[in-house]
């Protein structure tokens, strides 16, 4: 499939798949043949972008959309997430995850990083959209402990080897203890074990609100990731280690993190909701070598999929948590979505080049966000300076035309 006269890199480009990946780009050229079924004109109406990683959901939570709205978050998981999720079946996963999917690839996302029981439900869904990613199996002490839970839960460790062994490439799986204060330390040791052996992402909440800081500290004395760290979490795992929200953390936290390259998931849509902060110290974890990344949360906390909307207020809250109108500008936050996020889930990104995978969503440029783009007298670098601001700042995944993966 060749598409024509769409912007790539602020340049009116045509652009041709084949056998999923990209096989030319080149300047537009006025040769279109309305009778090549294999060819779109997109009329310089266009504009390519690499495909979003949406970095931390619960997919099946589209069930749940704004439910318990108004609750902080323990009050939230006890009194409506954790009595709803008794009552969901596989199939009831399954069908809420497939919602989830066609949600994230209809404003621009393909790849995700899921944390939820009943992984084969999720994964079906996936395979069946076309989704990339890794799904990673929810475990907290009750599911070792109820014979109920324990079942399905030892399944999943004693079959591992049988369940990947159908997956696609693009399709992985991985180990998600649900907190600290859900999951012993000793089961904290075993699942770390397990990630360790089989070379899996460990996918933990961690640092999401200021009691869960205060308690840790009651408990053992010292703050979530020190206490992670003391229990050897850190070092098995390593740079697999990835923590959805961390956004209680202090400078020795923070270095810890840094140290083993680990990867932090920020998902201000769903702190700011929930009321578990705001203030998400984003220079000072990149700049201590951490991979930062962006996740929406599920639909029950944030509401909507959308990652157009998670970077604008990722990229806000810098600003004004700074006091600078110059933190995190829209070039950063778009990497943050996309690059970063391929580099935690280890999917080859390439961006959109000659050889990469076709792995891409297209923006309605005309669209009142984006009419001031057709000024002639714009250098391709400002044009797509410009184009940028207006997608984080101006519009909506609503905005995304198709959305093209192989």
């Amino acid at each position: 499939m060749t598409y024509k006269n769409l912007y790539i890199d602020g340049i009116l480009s045509d652009l041709t798949v084949t056998d999923g990946s990209i096989s030319h780009i080149e300047a537009a050229k006025p040769d279109f043949n309305n009778h090549n079924t294999n060819t779109v004109d997109c009329h310089g109406k266009r504009w390519a972008l690499p495909a979003f990683v949406n970095m931390h959901t619960h997919s099946a939570m589209s069930l749940f959309r704004s439910a318990g709205s108004g609750l902080p978050l323990q009050q939230w998981l006890h009194d409506t997430i954790f009595p709803m999720e008794a009552k969901l079946t596989p199939d009831d996963i399954y069908r809420g995850a497939l919602q989830a999917f066609d949600e994230m690839r209809a404003s621009g996302t393909t790849a995700f990083n899921d944390m939820y029981f009943c992984t084969e439900s999720t994964l079906r869904a996936a395979r069946e959209k076309g989704m990339l990613g890794t799904v990673s199996l929810s475990v907290t002490d009750a599911d070792f402990d109820n014979p109920e839970k324990a079942i399905q839960t030892r399944h999943f460790f004693d079959h591992y080897e049988h369940l990947t062994a159908n997956l696609p490439p693009e399709l992985t799986l991985a180990v998600a203890p649900h907190a600290i204060y859900s999951v012993s330390a000793k089961n904290l040791r075993y699942v770390a074990d397990f990630a360790c052996e089989h070379s899996l992402p460990f996918h933990i909440h961690i640092s999401e609100t200021q009691a869960e800081r205060e308690n840790c500290i009651k408990e053992h004395g010292v703050p979530t990731v020190v206490y992670l760290d003391k229990l050897g979490i850190l070092d098995k795992v390593g740079s697999r280690f990835i923590g959805a929200h961390a956004l209680w953390l202090d400078e020795t936290e923070i270095r810890i993190l840094g140290d083993h390259h680990a990867t932090v998931v920020h998902c201000p849509n769903s702190n700011l909701k929930l009321g578990s902060g705001f203030r998400f110290l984003y220079n000072e974890l990149r700049d201590a070598g951490v991979n930062v990344t962006l996740g929406t949360d599920g639909c029950a906390s944030s509401d909507n999929l959308d990652m157009i909307e998670a970077m604008k207020v990722m990229s806000l809250l810098q600003k004004g948590t700074r006091l600078d109108a110059s933190a995190l500008p829209a070039e950063e936050v778009f990497r943050i979505a996309t690059h970063n996020g391929y580099r935690a889930l280890g999917i080859d990104y390439c961006g959109l080049c000659i050889g990469a995978r076709a792995n891409f969503f297209l923006v309605d440029i005309s669209r009142p966000p984006f009419t001031i783009l057709k000024q002639p007298d714009l250098t391709p670098e400002q044009r797509k300076h410009l184009f940028l601001n207006q997608l984080v700042y101006a519009a909506h995944g609503d905005c995304i035309t198709e959305t093209i993966t192989a």
